[in-house]
């Protein structure tokens, strides 16, 4: 589906107010035959309910479909909806990668600051923000994200591998070939990120509107690894946020006084034998 130009423009004022909640990749099916066209959409929302936007060029920095060692640029049209419409590069485990450019966000209600470091477990950065002497409101973060997601073609069969992303996950066990709850490494700029908070949300029946929403937190250890229990199958959005202050370069140019990395990964426990 491709959406008018004025749809597109209409989106695209409302994409720049959207704040800085999670942002994920969501198949429209996580498994499909080997010519089958794999469509996925881009969701920003919370608690895995969000929005489905249409591709927009300047959404993305980057944007690819990997089998293997082999990798594609997705070659979406301005409008798509979904916005990856892509043919598979053959039977295997196929990886949808993404990252976005800096964005910028004002906070102006306290609350929503303290709710959001709550949330994605940064209780740290409030005493840091007093002891910069930072106002309680009206300052501004940016942000960036790098979403991935894991899709079977066929046999399903493959690794997923580090890609690069500064904030990424990489599953060491296949979900779609392995019985077992799912082995991730979370790395940051490339090395181990230790000690991260993970919020992982779950959807045991993907086919109903108001199927339940399993919610739990996990940090990951010295090396940057977690365990996430198959629980009852079903759907998967792993997200994890790292904060830093800017750089100085960025902090001038923006006058931002923190920048956050969203990373998140989806993935479909196809069954649960």
């Amino acid at each position: 589906m491709k959406l008018s130009l004025l749809s597109v423009f209409f989106i695209s004022l409302i994409s720049v107010s959207v704040s800085a909640h999670e942002m994920w990749i969501q198949p429209l099916q996580f498994s499909s035959k080997l010519d089958d066209k794999i469509l996925a959409n881009e969701v920003i929302g919370q608690n895995f309910k969000g929005n489905n936007y249409a591709y927009l060029p300047k959404s993305f920095s980057r944007l690819n479909i990997s089998l293997g060692n082999t990798t594609r640029a997705i070659t979406s049209r301005l409008g798509d909806l979904p916005a990856i419409q892509e043919t598979s590069l053959g039977e295997g485990l196929h990886v949808i990668t993404a990252e976005t450019p800096l964005s910028e966000l004002v906070y102006t209600d306290p609350q929503v600051f303290l709710n959001f470091l709550k949330i994605d477990g940064l209780p740290w950065v409030l005493a840091e923000h007093k002891k910069r002497g930072l106002p309680d409101s009206g300052f501004k973060e940016v942000y960036r994200r790098s979403p991935k997601a894991l899709i079977k073609v066929g046999h399903g069969k493959g690794q997923d591998r580090a890609f690069g992303l500064p904030l990424e996950w990489v599953v060491k066990t296949n979900p779609y070939t392995s019985k077992g709850d799912i082995h991730a490494q979370l790395l940051w700029q490339g090395k181990p990120a230790a000690n991260m908070y993970v919020n992982v949300f779950n959807k045991p029946n993907k086919n109903s509107k108001d199927s339940e929403l399993i919610k739990s937190a996990f940090y990951t250890d010295e090396n940057g690894n977690v365990v996430i229990p198959r629980a009852k199958g079903g759907l998967f959005l792993v997200n994890s946020v790292k904060m830093v202050v800017p750089d100085e370069e960025t902090m001038q140019s923006t006058k931002a006084v923190w920048e956050t990395i969203w990373g998140s990964l989806t993935y479909e426990i196809l069954d649960n034998n």
